[in-house]
């Protein structure tokens, strides 16, 4: 009987793992506001009027030079014009902004920029530039890329002209070209006049048809930047991981041919929806409506915020001499602070460690040689995980006919998300049985102390070398060998209730803060990231199961 009860509760644990897997895959349903938050009068943001512009500038492929193209542009110039915003085209030929050789491969001649501006009353000399581009690629519609981030911007300066005039210029870029080489992008740097008198600018793409919209990057020094972003704006979600990524990869917007301008700025885009990026699918019909309704949840507020800021307040951004560290950790908070801690927190970890280690080999709570031998099995564990996965992977694309395009990225289509579940879990059952098996070869206090070393020499290579994801490993560790030191020292309040909180407050940051992080690179990189997704999951798992064991012990040893 009580072999039934324990095969019920293995199996209820697994479910719980599969919802909560499912829960991080939308996770962005949590963090987005809904039509009710967003408000519904005619100076608010509608996510349902910038759809119905959707269908005017994605009804077709409009790649640049085109006929559609053009339309798209008449469109979008006639509905500034119908909102009393005065509004320009500016026109560049091709061979000026390359060379004749380029010009003469992709085509169209001239690249046609549509500037859109609402005057401030107090002059331009701290304008604000919100920009997207307007043309799509030949194969698809351009409903995500760049339709989204278009009508956001449409929307937000019909909302803007229902308020009394900003007290700084709000100019409304909306460049050509930028599928073929960030050609508008390049041509309005020429635009000096303009250029010279921005103060911030905001950035909008796409890279998908769906998900929340993430702040993935910034002018550098953004550490006020990044708060100012926190406090403005209702339904923040960023991450300077997402940053630190994105710097490694092979992906440029038009925010890279302006950020030799050194103005402030931010870079906002969604990634889920890999699927629709660049293809014939990317159309009105498979938009999400949440995914715009979150878009207009960042620019709104945004800009309402640096329309009425003076000289003095933007110096002060501009002077800040540091980098953001920053994460959400639920919906409406983001934890920010500045990249000078991340050292100083990784010195506590270590004088922390130092300490405790200390100890628990003087009083031989651990002995070194069943320690050494954990310590390099997880690692050999971690190898084995790897290779195995990168085999399935491949494995896989065979069986399900996946692709694997020139950034080595694997798709599955439909099956993606069943095959990653299904890998995690895989991933979390061979931890849970590794565990049981190398703590009754060398002891579960080893097998505790040697997850956490792990921990922690993580913690102290991205603290060096990666620093916008270090808070992921080096939050959890301090906050577990604090909540481990107490049993260690065998105080006596340290039992019952206290070790369910000592595994929570283990469980809680590790998974809080990691989770989001995996999740995000499978939606960057797509299933090909299994293996590391899968390592991860170990890492996560490994201290679980080993601090659950050790601590049903009568006195804490194995």
């Amino acid at each position: 009987m009580r072999r039934v009860i324990g095969e019920k509760k293995k199996i209820a644990y697994f479910c719980d793992i599969t919802r909560f897997v499912n829960i991080i895959y939308k996770f962005s349903q949590f963090l987005s506001p809904s039509s009710e938050e967003m408000g519904g009068t005619e100076k608010d943001f509608s996510s349902e009027r910038a759809l119905d512009y959707l269908k005017e500038v994605a009804k077709e492929p409009h790649p640049m030079g085109s006929p559609a193209n053009k339309r798209v542009k008449d469109y979008i110039v006639k509905y500034f014009q119908d909102i009393d915003v005065p509004v320009e085209i500016q026109a560049k030929l091709v061979k000026d902004i390359r060379d004749e050789k380029f010009a003469a491969e992709i085509g169209p001649e001239t690249v046609e920029n549509i500037i859109a501006k609402i005057p401030g009353t107090s002059g331009d000399d701290h304008a604000i530039l919100l920009t997207a581009h307007y043309d799509s690629v030949s194969e698809a519609p351009g409903a995500s890329d760049d339709g989204y981030s278009v009508v956001t911007i449409l929307e937000t300066a019909r909302a803007l002209k229902q308020m009394p005039a900003p007290k700084n210029t709000i100019y409304f870029v909306l460049t050509d070209g930028e599928e073929v080489g960030l050609l508008g992008a390049s041509a309005f740097k020429d635009r000096t006049d303009v250029l010279n008198k921005i103060s911030v600018m905001l950035n909008f793409e796409a890279r998908g048809n769906t998900g929340v919209p993430i702040l993935f990057e910034t002018s550098p020094n953004d550490l006020k930047l990044v708060q100012l972003y926190k406090e403005t704006v209702p339904y923040p979600v960023a991450y300077s991981f997402v940053s630190e990524m994105y710097k490694r990869m092979p992906n440029d917007t038009d925010f890279t041919e302006f950020k030799v301008t050194k103005k402030l700025g931010y870079n906002f885009a969604n990634m889920n929806g890999l699927e629709a990026y660049h293809t014939e699918i990317d159309r009105v019909e498979n938009s999400d409506e949440g995914t715009i309704r979150h878009f207009g949840s960042y620019v709104f507020p945004l800009v309402k915020k640096f329309m009425m800021m003076d000289a003095k307040e933007f110096k002060v951004i501009e002077e800040s001499k540091s980098d953001a560290i920053y994460f959400p950790l639920m919906k409406k908070i983001v934890v920010v602070y500045s990249e000078k801690v991340v050292i100083p927190l990784m010195v506590v970890l270590l004088v922390l460690t130092a300490a405790i280690f200390y100890y628990c080999f003087k009083k031989q709570v651990i002995q070194i040689k069943g320690f050494v031998l954990i310590f390099f099995a997880m690692i050999g564990s971690l190898v084995a995980i790897f290779i195995f996965y990168f085999l399935l992977i491949h494995l896989l694309t065979i069986v399900f006919y996946g692709g694997i395009n020139e950034y080595s990225m694997v798709m599955f289509g439909t099956y993606d998300t069943t095959i990653l579940t299904l890998m995690l879990l895989l991933a979390i059952v061979f931890s849970f049985f590794f565990t049981k098996w190398i703590a009754k070869k060398c002891g579960l206090a080893n097998f505790v102390m040697s997850t956490q070393v792990l921990w922690i020499l993580l913690a102290v290579m991205t603290s060096f070398t990666f620093k916008g994801v270090s808070y992921a490993f080096t939050i959890p560790a301090i906050i577990s060998l604090l909540l481990i030191l107490p049993i260690v020292l065998k105080a006596n309040w340290a039992i019952g209730v206290y070790r369910y909180i000592a595994v929570g407050g283990w469980t809680v940051p590790s998974i809080l803060l990691l989770a989001p992080i995996m999740y995000l690179m499978y939606v960057a990189q797509t299933i090909s990231v299994a293996p590391i997704v899968a390592i991860l999951t170990a890492l996560i798992t490994f201290p679980i199961v080993a601090l659950v064991n050790w601590l049903k012990t009568d006195d804490g040893k194995a």
